[in-house]
């Protein structure tokens, strides 16, 4: 699977950076051959934007991929702490607990802001400084390492930038956070699906878009 992969031409679906944190869960191994991913899209997210998303999973990760009609967003997971916003933890945490019997994992789609909480650990007593900026941080997705449900959001993504780059952006980011539900941690290798781009978007959009070797080896 990892040469089928790599050897193909269009990079348009491959994945990259994240600016995110993620959250730990127990790792899990999936199958190609019979992995199946759900998305969920929530509100008014447009349909291309979904259609992309699938594409993009189906094409990289070789899974099958089904879509679910538009819900609207859990209330609790609403705040205004500090902006208008849904919080990403509390939408993994409902995709989590409403994954169908069908499918493997979950994945979330939203046009609307998403935040989180950064720590200075992981020990997450204290919030990282300057604290009136990462208690209530805005971040494009939230994926469970070794869970079954990961959260992307393209609210922040179509700045700046025309709908192919926007569309990049968003399909690099929803493969990311499906490869922290597969197990994987933010990656130390610069141009891996997995690496960390520590909040810069620019990484996102300059990277190659690949997993690295160890990082295949491990999922598969």
């Amino acid at each position: 699977m990892k040469n089928k992969i790599i050897s193909r031409a269009i990079v348009f679906f491959t994945v990259a950076l994240f600016v995110s944190c993620n959250e730990e869960g127990e790792f899990k191994l999936f199958s190609n051959e019979n992995t199946i991913v759900g998305i969920q899209p929530f509100g008014e997210i447009a349909q291309s934007e979904v259609d992309s998303v699938k594409a993009a999973v189906k094409e990289y990760y070789d899974f099958e991929v089904v879509v679910y009609d538009h819900i609207p967003l859990p209330e609790n997971a609403y705040t205004e702490i500090r902006y208008p916003r849904y919080r990403a933890d509390t939408l993994v945490e409902w995709l989590s607990q409403h994954v169908p019997d069908t499918v493997d994992m979950l994945l979330g789609l939203t046009n609307q802001d998403i935040s989180i909480t950064k720590y200075e650990d992981a020990a997450r007593t204290d919030v990282k400084d300057p604290e009136w900026q990462y208690t209530d941080f805005g971040i494009f997705g939230l994926g469970r390492v070794g869970g079954n449900a990961c959260v992307v959001s393209s609210n922040r993504l179509h700045r700046k930038v025309g709908n192919e780059m926007f569309i990049k952006r968003l399909t690099r980011i929803s493969c990311h956070e499906v490869g922290h539900v597969l197990g994987l941690s933010h990656c130390p290798e610069s141009n891996c699906l997995m690496n960390d781009a520590n909040e810069k978007i620019s990484t996102i959009d300059n990277s190659s878009g690949e997993l690295c070797a160890s990082c295949w080896d491990e999922i598969h």
